[in-house]
């Protein structure tokens, strides 16, 4: 059951005590030698901890954001900084490759201040709540969307009474009725992105245009039932296009922001009210750039064509796999002749593509793969992302590989989209790693390709964005040249 909140008007009663200070952490997130985001990563504000922020502010509630994954110096730094914190409640958020650092920090903190609340709440304790509360330091965890379950906690709302909150009582965990979810997303304040230093944060390289550069999302949820993907659980709702423009346009003459990286997963899946925004932009003269996030059966010309007027320079496209049995069983309902189709549009409409796919999939075979590798470099894209498929706890494909005794591990730190965690009857875990690498070299190494970047350079900004991210292929491809040939399967 869901409800429906009013997050400006009727905020729960404060409790006599008074509010409590409220301080919100992004653990550290290590990305392991060999991995392709070792070299081109990113690090971008944490929207989802702003947005919580935003919410608590909006109370009156003194709440400060820490940033580990932009700031973090050594472990002993870290504890230092929190050991001389002083708050009431500490809130964690944790995606599965970094929640390992999130527990250790929850230890930490209860180390210094026993006192203090200790909440964990994101996708991963949403999956595993009984995990999280049997590590040390654990008080809570919220499953879900977060603001209305934080909100209650910090203003001293009984534990029983809070939708989607677990907790201890005695000997047992408790889980109480989901979910909590906010019916009406323009009723949620803005990101309080003035709780953190934004010139820290950079997009992945050939991911953005100009620089600064921050990040946004317009709905939740998204339409899709793909195995893989956590979202598949979450009810779709958009914010406005007047509350999106109005955030925009903040960024831009508050923050000086450049580009918006807008990270829906499907951003155009309310067309009209895309449409409406991009008149906005136009109509207002926003000066900014921006990509987004979209499926290849949620694009038409006439939606593409206004995008690229409003800003719009790049769209991500999910492509996955090649093979349409394969498509079938990660219920990825977009065909091979859709996903030409929708690059085609964007290419017509001057807008660049990127294209992730997914290699390891349930089904897999080193022909597959291939096959996925051909269709890559038929597409074209501007660029090209290969990831090892991650059957990430809470997803479908998670239950279905544990069910099936398809899980290589649990280890969490392992779950970082460069690991095979599968295992598969029909594909090794050495012949995915090296058609891993594999795919990066035959993409990237294409004469075809590295000229038609070259041709693109027409200003500064353009050479420093194809410099960085030119450096951080190369070391990636450095690294896979080295691989020894005996690893690849036969052609």
């Amino acid at each position: 059951m869901s409800q429906s909140f009013d997050l400006r008007i009727n905020p729960p009663p404060a409790p006599d005590r008074g509010l409590g200070r409220c301080c919100l952490i992004n653990p550290p997130h290590f990305i392991k030698e060999g991995n392709i985001w070792n070299q081109i990563r990113s690090t971008m504000p944490p929207l989802g901890l702003l947005y919580l922020a935003g919410v608590l502010e909006q109370a009156g509630i003194a709440v400060d954001v820490i940033d580990f994954q932009a700031e973090f110096d050594s472990w002993q730094a870290l504890e230092t900084t929190l050991a001389c914190s002083r708050y009431d409640f500490y809130g964690i958020t944790g995606t599965t490759p970094a929640i390992n650092n999130a527990y250790r920090i929850a230890a930490i903190i209860k180390k210094h201040h026993p006192q203090a609340g200790v909440i964990l709440g994101g996708v991963h304790v949403t999956a595993l709540p009984e995990e999280a509360l049997a590590r040390d330091g654990v008080d809570w965890v919220v499953r879900g969307e977060g603001e209305m379950a934080l909100l209650n906690l910090v203003t001293g709302a009984p534990a029983a009474t809070i939708l989607g909150l677990s907790y201890r009582h005695g000997d047992r965990i408790v889980h109480n009725q989901p979910d909590g979810l906010v019916e009406n997303l323009d009723t949620i304040p803005p990101p309080a992105f003035h709780k953190l230093d934004l010139t820290r944060y950079q997009p992945a390289a050939g991911a953005y245009k100009r620089l600064p550069a921050i990040n946004m999302t317009t709905t939740r949820g998204c339409p899709a039932r793909c195995t893989f993907c956590n979202s598949a659980n979450i009810r779709l709702r958009r914010r406005s296009a007047e509350k999106i423009f109005a955030e925009m346009a903040m960024l831009v003459h508050t923050f000086h922001v450049r580009e918006i990286q807008f990270y829906d997963d499907t951003f155009t899946v309310f067309p009209s009210n895309i449409k409406k925004l991009c008149r906005m932009i136009i109509d207002q003269g926003l000066d900014v750039t921006w990509s987004c996030f979209a499926r290849a059966d949620y694009v038409n010309p006439e939606l593409l064509h206004i995008m690229k007027q409003a800003g719009c320079h790049q769209i991500m496209y999910g492509i996955e796999s090649a093979d349409e049995k394969i498509l079938a069983n990660i219920q990825k309902n977009c065909s091979r002749e859709k996903s030409i189709q929708a690059i085609a549009m964007t290419r017509a409409a001057g807008i660049d593509s990127r294209c992730t796919f997914m290699l390891g999939n349930p089904g897999e075979t080193v022909a597959t793969i291939r096959a996925t590798i051909r269709l890559a470099q038929e597409l074209n894209p501007d660029i090209a992302v290969f990831n090892i498929t991650m059957p990430f706890p809470g997803t479908h494909m998670f239950r279905w590989a544990k069910e099936q005794g398809y899980l290589r591990c649990e280890d969490w730190d392992s779950y970082d989209l460069g690991t095979p965690i599968l295992m598969l009857p029909t594909i090794s875990a050495d012949e995915i790693i090296s058609m891993y690498r594999l795919a990066y070299r035959s993409f990237y190494l294409r004469p075809r390709f590295i000229l038609s970047r070259l041709r693109r350079i027409q200003s500064l900004d353009d050479f420093k964005v194809l410099l960085r991210g030119a450096i951080g292929l190369a070391g990636f491809v450095r690294k896979t040249l080295s691989w020894k040939h005996d690893h690849e399967p036969d052609r």
